[in-house]
């Protein structure tokens, strides 16, 4: 005989409520008052369609034959003459299926999360979890042993697709387990399915043409060129720069201390007293972690590209290179801007 697999389950907001969510029991409960001779319960869409309203003897009322959906709840106790003597608060009350929840597995099993070498910049990574039974309430973690990848954010697209950031800077490589739980079910666990990869340490020319260092040497410790534009900074040494770059009187902010004017303590003013701190200033914003910031970016330097801004060049072509790790509208606007850039008369 096949079991069914389906389960009620009833989020409250704020509410002394209990939920019964048992296998043929599905009951909204609320503490009992031994003076009461009964009850009132009534339960109304958000439309303020009353679809129940019922006078009962006990503290609980079943819910069995409630479609899944949005509502609101109140009860009142009943006095001698079975009339309500005060009603509580309405409550929102939802009411979803909660089913096993199931995962596509890609053939490119398993995604590859990379990490920054960089001790300025973060490595955020987008994952798209595809399958069905998705539901708000539902759980994901991403872990090996007694190690767990920081989720950001977690964003149910639909019922089919759960969308995460997750924080890969201080992450231990290796595979990682990702584990998805409905609501009174079983969780659903799938092996390897994202991995994280500490850097490649290869090196990229100005036209970013990528130049793989030998697999046994080990990564030099970059110094800052002195007398070198920004601009003809390589990637790697723009990074370098930012990380020694620190507003010592500023705590209140990692901008670049080049690119500062003022420091208060709820505001600062920059400095763009030169093209080239004013290029700091986006490529600091090339590499922040929030997507509008790096957006903005992208069409800075697609529009002020003569002379190049070489380390932002570098950095897009990289991003362009890991843009399966990118939103679907983040893609398209560097794809745009990238384009022009590389297109730029010199």
């Amino acid at each position: 005989m096949k079991l069914n697999t389906k389960r009620f389950f009833i989020l409250f907001w704020f509410v002394t409520f209990s939920i019964g969510a048992q296998d043929g029991t599905k009951l909204i409960a609320w503490k009992p008052i031994p003076e009461a001779s009964g009850y009132q319960i009534q339960i109304k869409e958000k439309s303020g369609k009353t679809v129940i309203d019922k006078k009962i003897d006990t503290a609980y009322h079943s819910i069995e034959e409630l479609p899944s959906g949005v509502y609101q709840v109140r009860t009142a106790p009943l006095n001698l003459f079975k009339k309500p003597a005060v009603w509580s608060a309405w409550k929102d009350l939802e009411v979803i299926i909660s089913e096993p929840p199931k995962v596509v597995i890609e053939e490119q099993k398993p995604i590859i999360l990379p990490k920054s070498e960089s001790k300025v910049e973060k490595s955020i990574s987008n994952v798209t979890i595809e399958g069905e039974h998705f539901l708000e309430a539902t759980k994901v973690d991403l872990t090996k042993k007694n190690e767990t990848l920081p989720i950001l954010s977690k964003e149910v697209k639909s019922p089919e697709r759960i969308d995460l950031k997750v924080d890969t800077t201080d992450a231990k490589s290796g595979p990682y387990d990702l584990t998805v739980t409905n609501p009174y079910q079983k969780p659903k666990v799938i092996s390897n399915f994202v991995q994280v990869e500490d850097p490649k340490h290869n090196t990229t020319d100005a036209d970013g043409n990528e130049e793989p260092q030998n697999k046994g040497s080990k990564k030099s410790k970059i110094n800052l060129p002195k007398g070198k534009l920004f601009r003809d900074y390589t990637y790697e040494e723009m990074l370098a720069f930012l990380e020694t770059d620190v507003a010592v009187n500023c705590k209140n902010t990692k901008i670049p201390a080049l690119t500062l004017s003022e420091c208060h303590k709820t505001y600062v003013i920059l400095n763009f007293s030169s093209e080239d701190n004013h290029s700091v200033f986006e490529f600091y914003k090339l590499i922040n972690e929030n997507e509008s910031d790096r957006v903005s970016a992208y069409q800075y330097f697609s529009k002020n590209c003569s002379p190049r801004f070489r380390p932002a060049f570098e950095r897009m072509e990289l991003e362009w290179k890991n843009r399966n790790n990118l939103d679907p509208d983040e893609r398209q606007s560097l794809l745009q801007d990238l384009t022009k850039f590389r297109n730029c008369p010199r």
